[in-house]
Protein backbone atom coordinates (compact mmCIF):
# COMPACT_ATOMS: atom_id res chain seq x y z
CA UNK A 1 0.00 0.00 0.00
CA UNK A 2 1.22 3.49 -1.29
CA UNK A 3 0.01 5.25 1.91
CA UNK A 4 2.26 3.15 4.46
CA UNK A 5 5.28 4.49 5.58
CA UNK A 6 8.23 2.03 4.49
CA UNK A 7 10.39 0.24 7.58
CA UNK A 8 12.78 2.53 6.42
CA UNK A 9 11.03 5.79 6.51
CA UNK A 10 9.44 4.63 10.16
CA UNK A 11 12.05 3.45 12.00
CA UNK A 12 14.10 6.43 12.26
CA UNK A 13 17.08 4.86 13.70
CA UNK A 14 19.83 6.94 12.35
CA UNK A 15 24.07 5.90 12.19
CA UNK A 16 25.02 4.92 15.59
CA UNK A 17 27.11 8.29 16.85
CA UNK A 18 30.60 6.47 17.55
CA UNK A 19 32.21 9.94 18.56
CA UNK A 20 29.86 10.60 21.63
CA UNK A 21 31.32 9.96 25.02
CA UNK A 22 29.54 9.33 28.66
CA UNK A 23 30.81 11.18 31.70
CA UNK A 24 30.06 9.48 35.33
CA UNK A 25 26.48 9.45 35.74
CA UNK A 26 25.63 11.98 38.75
CA UNK A 27 22.94 12.45 40.79
CA UNK A 28 20.63 15.15 39.03
CA UNK A 29 18.63 17.65 40.41
CA UNK A 30 15.60 16.36 38.14
CA UNK A 31 14.94 13.27 37.15
CA UNK A 32 12.63 12.91 33.97
CA UNK A 33 10.50 9.94 33.65
CA UNK A 34 8.46 8.56 30.58
CA UNK A 35 5.53 7.29 31.96
CA UNK A 36 4.56 4.09 29.83
CA UNK A 37 7.02 1.22 29.56
CA UNK A 38 9.25 3.50 31.82
CA UNK A 39 7.44 3.68 35.40
CA UNK A 40 3.88 1.30 34.43
CA UNK A 41 4.09 -1.46 32.38
CA UNK A 42 1.56 -0.12 29.64
CA UNK A 43 3.38 -0.53 26.45
CA UNK A 44 2.07 -4.33 25.72
CA UNK A 45 -1.60 -2.72 26.67
CA UNK A 46 -1.75 -0.19 24.48
CA UNK A 47 0.23 -1.97 21.23
CA UNK A 48 -2.79 -3.95 21.75
CA UNK A 49 -5.11 -1.12 21.39
CA UNK A 50 -3.03 0.38 18.67
CA UNK A 51 -3.35 -3.01 16.74
CA UNK A 52 -6.95 -2.81 16.86
CA UNK A 53 -6.91 0.79 15.89
CA UNK A 54 -5.24 0.25 13.13
CA UNK A 55 -6.07 -2.73 11.42
CA UNK A 56 -9.73 -1.75 12.06
CA UNK A 57 -9.18 1.78 10.16
CA UNK A 58 -6.57 0.82 7.50
CA UNK A 59 -6.71 -2.81 6.94
CA UNK A 60 -3.41 -4.16 7.22
CA UNK A 61 -2.32 -7.50 8.79
CA UNK A 62 -2.23 -7.28 12.40
CA UNK A 63 1.43 -8.07 12.49
CA UNK A 64 2.63 -5.04 10.42
CA UNK A 65 0.25 -3.04 12.39
CA UNK A 66 1.77 -3.69 15.79
CA UNK A 67 5.02 -3.59 14.59
CA UNK A 68 5.07 0.02 13.15
CA UNK A 69 3.41 1.20 16.85
CA UNK A 70 6.09 -0.20 18.28
CA UNK A 71 8.27 1.54 15.45
CA UNK A 72 7.29 4.79 16.31
CA UNK A 73 6.64 4.51 19.88
CA UNK A 74 6.79 7.77 22.07
CA UNK A 75 5.71 10.19 19.75
CA UNK A 76 2.06 11.10 20.42
CA UNK A 77 -0.62 8.82 18.59
CA UNK A 78 -1.60 11.69 16.16
CA UNK A 79 1.87 12.10 15.02
CA UNK A 80 2.78 8.39 14.89
CA UNK A 81 -0.11 7.66 12.52
CA UNK A 82 1.30 10.93 10.63
CA UNK A 83 4.81 9.05 10.28
CA UNK A 84 2.86 5.84 9.10
CA UNK A 85 0.26 6.89 7.13
CA UNK A 86 1.33 10.64 5.84
CA UNK A 87 -1.56 13.04 5.15
CA UNK A 88 -4.44 9.91 5.60
CA UNK A 89 -7.95 11.43 6.34
CA UNK A 90 -8.16 8.95 8.72
CA UNK A 91 -5.61 9.84 11.01
CA UNK A 92 -7.71 12.31 13.42
CA UNK A 93 -10.34 9.43 13.50
CA UNK A 94 -7.86 6.50 14.28
CA UNK A 95 -6.48 9.09 17.08
CA UNK A 96 -9.36 9.75 18.74
CA UNK A 97 -10.61 6.06 18.96
CA UNK A 98 -6.92 5.45 20.52
CA UNK A 99 -7.20 8.25 22.75
CA UNK A 100 -10.72 7.38 24.13
CA UNK A 101 -10.17 3.62 24.45
CA UNK A 102 -7.35 4.03 26.81
CA UNK A 103 -8.56 5.37 30.14
CA UNK A 104 -10.65 1.76 30.48
CA UNK A 105 -7.51 -0.35 30.19
CA UNK A 106 -4.48 1.77 31.59
CA UNK A 107 -5.98 3.51 34.43
CA UNK A 108 -5.71 0.59 37.14
CA UNK A 109 -2.09 0.18 35.80
CA UNK A 110 0.06 0.88 38.97
CA UNK A 111 4.13 1.44 39.39
CA UNK A 112 5.59 -2.04 40.86
CA UNK A 113 6.82 -1.41 44.56
CA UNK A 114 10.54 -1.38 43.46
CA UNK A 115 9.81 1.62 40.96
CA UNK A 116 7.78 3.24 43.93
CA UNK A 117 10.75 2.79 46.06
CA UNK A 118 13.51 3.67 43.69
CA UNK A 119 11.77 7.30 43.46
CA UNK A 120 10.95 7.70 47.02
CA UNK A 121 14.99 7.15 47.79
CA UNK A 122 15.76 9.75 44.82
CA UNK A 123 12.84 12.46 46.19
CA UNK A 124 15.30 11.34 49.78
CA UNK A 125 18.30 12.03 48.12
CA UNK A 126 16.99 15.47 47.00
CA UNK A 127 16.01 14.75 43.52
CA UNK A 128 13.10 16.20 41.69
CA UNK A 129 10.79 13.86 40.06
CA UNK A 130 8.79 14.71 37.09
CA UNK A 131 6.82 12.52 34.57
CA UNK A 132 7.41 13.49 31.35
CA UNK A 133 5.15 11.89 28.62
CA UNK A 134 3.32 12.47 25.50
CA UNK A 135 0.03 10.68 27.06
CA UNK A 136 -3.02 12.83 27.07
CA UNK A 137 -2.17 15.35 30.14
CA UNK A 138 -5.86 13.74 31.54
CA UNK A 139 -4.14 10.69 31.37
CA UNK A 140 -1.15 11.53 33.11
CA UNK A 141 -2.56 13.36 35.51
CA UNK A 142 -4.94 10.39 36.73
CA UNK A 143 -1.94 8.13 36.60
CA UNK A 144 -0.35 10.60 39.12
CA UNK A 145 -3.60 10.77 41.22
CA UNK A 146 -3.73 7.46 42.24
CA UNK A 147 0.47 6.47 42.36
CA UNK A 148 0.54 6.84 45.76
CA UNK A 149 3.51 9.16 44.67
CA UNK A 150 4.37 12.71 45.21
CA UNK A 151 5.81 13.51 42.09
CA UNK A 152 7.00 17.12 42.07
CA UNK A 153 5.97 18.02 38.40
CA UNK A 154 3.62 16.23 35.93
CA UNK A 155 3.47 16.51 32.34
CA UNK A 156 1.47 15.33 29.52
CA UNK A 157 1.01 15.83 25.79
CA UNK A 158 -1.72 18.59 25.23
CA UNK A 159 -2.11 22.78 24.85
CA UNK A 160 0.45 23.16 23.82
CA UNK A 161 3.16 20.61 25.84
CA UNK A 162 4.81 17.38 24.44
CA UNK A 163 7.39 15.26 25.89
CA UNK A 164 10.75 17.08 24.26
CA UNK A 165 11.92 20.93 24.34
CA UNK A 166 8.31 22.04 25.88
CA UNK A 167 8.73 19.92 28.77
CA UNK A 168 12.28 20.58 29.52
CA UNK A 169 11.65 24.22 29.23
CA UNK A 170 9.27 23.66 32.15
CA UNK A 171 11.55 22.40 34.24
CA UNK A 172 13.91 24.93 33.25
CA UNK A 173 11.26 27.40 34.56
CA UNK A 174 9.84 25.21 37.80
CA UNK A 175 13.09 24.37 39.23
CA UNK A 176 15.73 26.67 37.84
CA UNK A 177 18.26 23.98 37.10
CA UNK A 178 19.93 23.42 33.69
CA UNK A 179 20.01 20.56 30.98
CA UNK A 180 23.16 18.99 32.47
CA UNK A 181 21.37 19.20 35.79
CA UNK A 182 18.80 16.97 34.93
CA UNK A 183 18.45 12.91 33.87
CA UNK A 184 15.92 11.44 31.55
CA UNK A 185 14.77 8.05 31.28
CA UNK A 186 12.89 6.29 29.11
CA UNK A 187 11.73 3.22 27.17
CA UNK A 188 12.01 4.07 23.46
CA UNK A 189 14.59 5.03 21.28
CA UNK A 190 12.80 8.58 20.63
CA UNK A 191 13.37 9.49 24.00
CA UNK A 192 17.26 8.92 23.86
CA UNK A 193 16.79 10.89 20.61
CA UNK A 194 14.76 13.75 22.65
CA UNK A 195 17.78 13.56 24.96
CA UNK A 196 20.77 13.86 22.20
CA UNK A 197 18.69 16.75 20.85
CA UNK A 198 18.05 18.68 24.50
CA UNK A 199 21.36 17.90 25.86
CA UNK A 200 20.08 15.58 28.74
CA UNK A 201 21.80 12.59 30.21
CA UNK A 202 20.10 9.51 29.27
CA UNK A 203 18.78 6.08 30.78
CA UNK A 204 17.41 3.95 28.65
CA UNK A 205 14.89 1.20 29.79
CA UNK A 206 14.77 -1.95 28.00
CA UNK A 207 12.03 -3.90 27.04
CA UNK A 208 10.10 -1.97 23.84
CA UNK A 209 13.68 -1.82 22.62
CA UNK A 210 15.96 -4.31 23.33
CA UNK A 211 19.20 -3.32 25.36
CA UNK A 212 21.29 -4.00 22.08
CA UNK A 213 18.89 -1.73 19.67
CA UNK A 214 19.95 1.41 22.60
CA UNK A 215 23.66 0.73 22.69
CA UNK A 216 23.83 0.82 19.04
CA UNK A 217 21.74 3.98 18.62
CA UNK A 218 23.24 5.20 21.85
CA UNK A 219 27.01 3.46 21.87
CA UNK A 220 28.10 3.85 25.85
CA UNK A 221 24.86 5.16 27.06
CA UNK A 222 23.27 3.74 30.23
CA UNK A 223 20.42 1.10 29.80
CA UNK A 224 18.69 -0.81 32.66
CA UNK A 225 16.03 -3.53 32.54
CA UNK A 226 14.26 -2.24 35.69
CA UNK A 227 13.31 1.29 36.46
CA UNK A 228 14.74 0.53 40.20
CA UNK A 229 18.39 -0.57 38.72
CA UNK A 230 18.74 3.27 38.28
CA UNK A 231 20.12 3.72 41.61
CA UNK A 232 22.74 1.47 41.06
CA UNK A 233 23.84 3.21 38.50
CA UNK A 234 24.39 6.26 41.23
CA UNK A 235 25.94 4.03 43.90
CA UNK A 236 28.45 2.84 41.35
CA UNK A 237 29.63 6.11 40.31
CA UNK A 238 29.89 6.74 44.03
CA UNK A 239 31.87 4.05 45.02
CA UNK A 240 34.28 4.54 42.19
CA UNK A 241 34.37 8.24 43.59
CA UNK A 242 35.30 6.76 46.71
CA UNK A 243 37.83 4.52 45.20
CA UNK A 244 39.66 6.57 43.54
CA UNK A 245 39.91 8.97 46.37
Amino acid sequence: MESIATSRQTNRIFPPNRTRTVSALALPKVLLCDLDGTLIDTMPILADLATEVIVGMYGIPKVLARELYLTTCGLPFIAQLEDIFPGDARNQAASDLFESGKPARCNSARMPTDTRAALIELQRRGVRIAVSSNNGRENVETFASTADFAFDLVMGYGNGLSKGRPHVQMVERAFGVGRGEMLFIGDSLHDGEIAHVEGLPFVGVAGTFSKESFLLRFPGQPVVHRFSELLGLFESQAAAAVASY
